[in-house]
């Protein structure tokens, strides 16, 4: 990270990509992966992306799919239609979403915004991508799960829940922290076994919030390339839709990272 905010430097600052909303997308995105990771502030400026041409009707509609405890403000029994467990996920879903409330209240002092202000805001220009066939990796070592008397989105939602809980309950316990070793390995292999399901394709905030946890939490531990990689595949530019939601969601989660630094310095 220190090599490339010296190359923006050296382009200009990171300002000097004013007309370039692709590569500042970029560049905002793998600060903020490797601030989750390291439990850091980001380097650059946060950014706010007006969408060039409008988002479709189409696009509008699979907006309530990017809910998440993090943002959104809708009730999730009138989202998830999961067949397996869904009395027991829009629980902890719900749970996680008022969560999120109190603590955000808490610290800002104010009623929760689905619409954090920007610092910056800069043109979002889609770009082409190549469409991959296969499906997510897995962690090493360990084989995804096809049984469907298994119940590992659960299980990997359970795990989330209980890291998340852990960091913004008091005492709050840190992502990285290694009381929380026990459960990361259970959502690392719970991941694992269903991260093809279709549960993920369906539900990608929910999908971006567990990976942001489980980013944090692989900090200083083996995981961790797993969980950075698969988190920087949630960075869709050709979807502008998912980016300009994702991209709240994980500046939210940045600043939750922040005041758990902040309460516990």
């Amino acid at each position: 990270m220190d090599a490339i905010e010296r190359i923006v430097e050296l382009r200009g600052g990171f300002f000097a990509f004013e007309d370039q909303g692709t590569m500042t997308a970029k560049l905002t995105l793998f600060d903020s992966m490797v601030a989750i990771v390291t439990g850091s502030a980001p380097r650059f400026p946060s950014v706010t992306y007006i969408v060039t041409e409008p988002i479709s009707p189409t696009d509008n509609d699979r907006m309530i799919h990017q809910e998440s405890p993090l943002i959104g403000c809708g009730s999730f029994d009138k989202i998830i239609t999961y067949h397996n467990n869904l009395e027991a996920i829009i629980t902890l879903l719900n749970r996680m979403r008022n969560l999120t409330q109190s603590f955000e209240g808490l610290h800002r002092n104010a009623n929760f915004r689905n619409t954090p202000s920007p610092d910056y805001i800069i043109d979002f220009v889609a770009e082409p991508q190549h469409d991959y066939k296969i499906p997510l990796l897995t962690l090493p070592l360990i084989s995804r799960c096809n049984d469907s008397s298994h119940h590992h989105v659960l299980d990997t939602l359970t795990a989330a829940t209980a890291l998340y809980a852990g960091a913004l309950t008091n005492p709050a316990v840190d992502f990285g922290s290694t009381m929380n070793e026990e459960i990361f390995q259970q959502l690392c292999t719970a991941m694992a076994k269903c991260s093809h399901d279709g549960f993920w394709a369906r539900y990608p905030g929910i999908l971006l919030w567990v990976l942001l946890i489980g980013t944090a939490t692989a900090r200083g531990r083996k995981e961790a390339a797993f969980w950075m990689f698969y988190l920087s595949r949630t960075g869709r530019f050709s979807d502008a839709e998912t980016w300009l939601v994702g991209s709240a969601a994980i500046r939210r989660f940045i600043d939750i990272q922040r005041w758990i630094r902040e309460e516990n310095a």
